[in-house]
């Protein structure tokens, strides 16, 4: 298996085979097959919506405590 960091970026090289491949705008990871993405993107997405709603728990928890004094 070779490096392909001087290979093309839509591409994922095995064995001196290039696959087409699918770049994740977001974290730039490639994907092969290409109907990967979409579950990648859907993860993104998710890790997200998971993200805030814990800052959301702990902007309330932190205007709880300020109210309380």
């Amino acid at each position: 298996m070779e490096p392909a960091l001087n290979q093309g970026k839509n591409a994922i090289v095995i064995d001196n085979k290039k696959f087409r491949a699918a770049l994740c705008d977001q974290c730039g990871a490639k994907m092969y097959p290409p109907g990967l993405l979409q579950p990648h993107l859907s993860r993104h997405r998710r890790r997200h919506l998971w993200f805030t709603t814990e800052l959301k728990k702990l902007q309330d928890t932190f205007l709880r405590m300020r109210d309380f004094n």
